[in-house]
């Protein structure tokens, strides 16, 4: 089995990441190592979401973030690399500016995705669970958007993007018919089909994954995320970061994912979700693996 050391950048709505790991795929089966992980609390969501535009400021801020990023790639001995940007990106008005003074101060090459193709990198990142095959679906709630895939037999059934996170949410910058036109497809597209398993992806079911004190192939049930959710409203940030181990930018915008989550498994009649910890970075690796070995 032979590894290729890669590296996977994925720039969100609330906040920035790089993940370098070793690679393999033996037999269609894949395997990921990771090696470096670092997370920097960039929240480009907020001003796309409020101004249209991303911020002088925190332009300078993913610069630096970006320089860093290279700086890891560089020490990891990585040469090949693939770098995202989503729904903050996407929605700016501003983007072509920031990807192209990206390029010229740090050499790297951001990708502003699609929410489709957003959704098509989380739903690679199930092919490092094996034997996986069954009605399933997958729920990735990130800063400013939500990405829902039904698989039937392994495949994907049905699919879509929402404009619905959890920065957009904090900034009461979702639409009300985003809300129905969610409502209508899973009632319409998805529940239907009687999905065996409901499969969560994002920072908040980790973290919600995590404060529930759960074993790594534990479910977290619908009425906990409920009670959870009750328990934190009436908190401060400061509170919550001092009673959960809950990081301070994930402080405010935990009870906006939830509220997503619970909504989704509501409609769908889900009594619990599964947590694999596995996201877009962990995707866009399997993505690159696949693309360098064609």
């Amino acid at each position: 089995m032979s590894f290729m050391k890669l590296g996977a950048i994925d720039e969100g709505s609330n906040a920035i990441r790089v993940l370098i790991a070793d690679v393999s795929n033996e037999n269609g089966r894949y395997a990921c190592t990771k090696l470096a992980y670092l997370r920097l609390p960039v929240r480009l969501g907020s001003d796309v979401f409020n101004k249209g535009k991303i911020s002088d400021e925190n332009i300078e801020k993913l610069l630096e973030g970006m320089r860093i990023f290279k700086s890891y790639l560089q020490f990891y001995g990585v040469t090949k690399y693939q770098a995202v940007a989503t729904s903050a990106m996407r929605d700016t008005s501003n983007g072509k500016k920031i990807t192209e003074r990206i390029k010229k101060e740090t050499g790297i090459k951001l990708k502003v995705i699609s929410g489709k193709q957003e959704a098509e990198l989380v739903y690679l990142t199930f092919q490092l669970i094996p034997d996986l095959k069954m009605n399933y679906v997958l729920i990735d709630v990130g800063g400013g958007s939500t990405e829902i895939t039904l698989f039937r037999d392994n495949k994907v059934h049905a699919a879509r993007s929402f404009q619905i996170g959890s920065v957009r949410l904090l900034n009461q910058k979702v639409n009300p018919s985003e809300w129905k036109a969610l409502t209508q497809w899973l009632t319409e597209e998805i529940k239907p089909y009687h999905p065996e398993k409901i499969y969560g992806s994002g920072g908040t079911i980790n973290n919600v994954h995590k404060v529930l004190d759960k074993h790594e192939r534990d479910a977290v049930t619908l009425e906990e995320i409920v009670h959870l959710k009750q328990d934190l409203i009436p908190l401060s940030m400061q509170e919550i970061t001092r009673l959960y181990p809950i990081k301070p930018d994930r402080a405010d915008v935990i009870v906006p994912a939830m509220e997503v989550f619970i909504t989704i498994m509501e409609v769908l009649e889900a009594d619990e979700i599964f947590v694999p910890k596995m996201g877009l970075s962990d995707g866009v690796l399997l993505a690159l693996h696949r693309e360098l070995t064609a």
